[in-house]
């Protein structure tokens, strides 16, 4: 820790803030006077947080769990209502603590970026499953890619069991960028089945000192690489324009608050990262009220957040492999708004179903969930590749009726304009656009972004050849006037086609023959999202007739239990 020297005047600002200030620096691992213990963490479980799939607890047996809150700032705004202390690089022997109410602004200087390789995710197998990995390796070498095998997941002992997600990522064609990365998925996904992610492999990490100096007085302290700030107990740290959904329709920033611990740390781009640390449940708290209307039935609020809370579990260590944190709270991990978004329904519903998940016999069971399912789930491994699961095989989504009688276009089309009768997911689904819908894209739109792919020419026929148990499109032909083109992936053709709500839709042409007017497509769809696992609007319905959290859980994942880890 360094301290910069300062003016008279700063130094007099000084003295006044430091009669506040019951020490600058504390010796010892000893509980700072009203002020939290950082969640009870020792140097090496703070520093083991940044950069492992390790899982540690607090003192009620929650596992505790980073999450990025934002990151790529060069100005970082902070204060909190009561006590902060606050320790450079996460050192024990180190603390400073700020009274109520003193804010502060953080800055990254000599900066050094990290460096990082991205690979595309091929497949991913249980960890256990090492000579398929070993094959797995081979094939894809013989197929001429570069490849290495990642282990993400954690194994985690709570409460007498033990909760392992660990798998193997067979990773192919590292990349120097994330979007170098995507593209190479999405090429290589059109031409066979994989997984399609994107995994990073940090190969150098960043470094710099972060700089934060209080707003009146000046007083200023330098952290080499991270900052660590805890709360006093009861209190919480209040963070300005915080900005989220970067690249998203959705994005912006807003001043919000958060439980628990935060620490600043420099992300690979060299700026900041603003990081929560809480227990999971503190975490839920803030995630459930993203996740589904608060409004929705107390019944349906339960089943999402023991959906949610298995979620959180099953992906630590599996993303953000070269950030300093475990999760982000986007789309791409879980939404989190901090206590700012907490709501009493939602919060009350996490409270009510404190530790619990859903186990199959394999394990911890990674209750995936989406918006509507229209009227019938998907599939796990037709999704997204990988061993048949069981309690991820797809239901119907109503009291009563049978799968499809076939994939065909026309079992499809009778799916989408005849629905099982008492879908729950109609309910609401209905009056708000997702449970059927109807878009239509030009012969130009398609056109151009299926030649960005391949030079197939103008687009005449889209057509369906492989879809899911629910009737979804997974993979798609299509044919032009110079040639065809195949792309795999149920949300690489939702995207193609311009952003479709679904993959559960079917096609009809008019126009494009001589002296007509242009070529229109029309998608006739269903659902919303990929429809794998708990259909959210469904969970609603369902509790509007009176099904309880659990029911609502065994209908999207059959075979399961309910228990109680903590």
């Amino acid at each position: 820790m360094q301290f910069r020297p300062f003016s008279p005047r700063a130094a007099l600002a000084f003295a006044l803030v430091s009669l506040a200030l019951s020490t600058l620096v504390g010796v010892g691992p000893a509980r700072a006077q009203g002020s939290a213990p950082a969640l009870e963490m020792t140097r090496k479980d703070r520093l083991a947080v940044l950069y492992s799939n390790q899982v540690i607890f607090d003192r009620r047996g929650e596992p505790l769990v980073s999450v990025r809150v934002t990151e790529g700032q060069k100005l970082v705004k902070f204060r909190s209502g009561g006590t902060l202390t606050m320790l450079p690089s996460a050192d024990d022997g180190a603390r400073l603590r700020a009274p109520a109410g003193t804010g502060w602004q953080v800055t990254v200087e000599e900066a050094r970026l990290g460096k990082v390789r991205w690979w595309v995710v091929a497949e991913r197998l249980p960890a256990g499953e090492l000579t398929a990995a070993a094959e797995s390796r081979k094939r894809w070498q013989t197929a001429g890619h570069e490849v290495s095998i990642f282990e993400g997941g954690a194994l985690v002992g709570i409460a007498g069991r033990t909760l392992d997600t660990r798998s193997l990522s067979i990773a192919v064609d590292p990349q120097p960028t994330r979007e170098a990365a995507v593209a190479a998925a999405e090429a290589l996904e059109a031409e066979q089945a994989i997984l399609g992610e994107v995994v990073a492999e940090s190969v150098e990490r960043p470094g710099g000192w972060i700089v934060a100096r209080e707003e009146r007085s000046g007083v200023e302290i330098r952290a080499r690489d991270l900052l660590w700030i805890s709360p006093a107990a009861g209190q919480s740290v209040d963070v300005a324009d915080v900005e989220f959904g970067r690249g998203t329709a959705h994005s912006g920033k807003a001043d919000r608050r958060y439980a628990g611990d935060l620490y600043l740390a420099i992300g690979n781009d060299g700026l900041l990262a603003v990081v929560n640390v809480a227990s999971a449940e503190t975490l839920l708290e803030g995630t459930v009220p993203s996740e589904i209307p608060a409004s929705s039935p107390e019944e349906a609020l339960k089943a999402q957040a023991v959906a949610a809370r298995g979620q959180l579990l099953a992906k630590v260590g599996t993303r953000h492999r070269s950030d300093p944190y475990l999760l982000c709270a986007d789309t791409h991990c879980q939404v989190y708004g901090g206590e700012t978004k907490e709501h009493p329904r939602t919060t009350a519903a996490v409270r009510a179903t404190r530790g619990q998940l859903l186990f199959d016999d394999r394990g911890l069971v990674d209750t995936v969930y989406s918006s509507n399912c229209g009227g019938r789930s998907e599939a796990f491994q037709r999704m997204w590749g990988g061993p048949r699961n069981p309690t991820l095989e797809g239901v119907v989504d109503a009291p009563a009726g049978a799968d499809l009688a076939g994939t065909d276009e026309s079992a499809v089309a009778a799916h989408i304009d005849h629905p099982p009768e008492g879908a729950y997911c109609a309910v609401t689904g209905r009056n708000s656009g997702v449970f059927r819908w109807t878009v239509t894209r030009t012969g130009a739109e398609v056109s151009a972004a299926v030649n960005k792919l391949a030079p197939v020419g103008e687009v005449h026929t889209i057509q369906a050849v492989s879809r899911g148990r629910s009737g979804r499109a997974l993979v798609v032909e299509y044919v032009g006037s110079t040639g065809r083109h195949t792309v795999t992936g149920e949300y690489v053709n939702r995207k193609l086609l311009g952003n479709l709500k679904s993959g559960l839709w079917i096609v009809s042409r008019e126009g494009g023959a001589a002296g007509r007017a242009p070529t229109t497509w029309t998608f006739r769809g269903g659902g919303f999202g990929h429809g794998v696992g708990l259909c959210q609007h469904g969970a609603i319905g369902q509790a509007l007739g009176q099904r309880t959290f659990d029911q609502i859980l065994k209908l999207y994942y059959p075979g399961s239990r309910l228990e109680k880890a903590w």
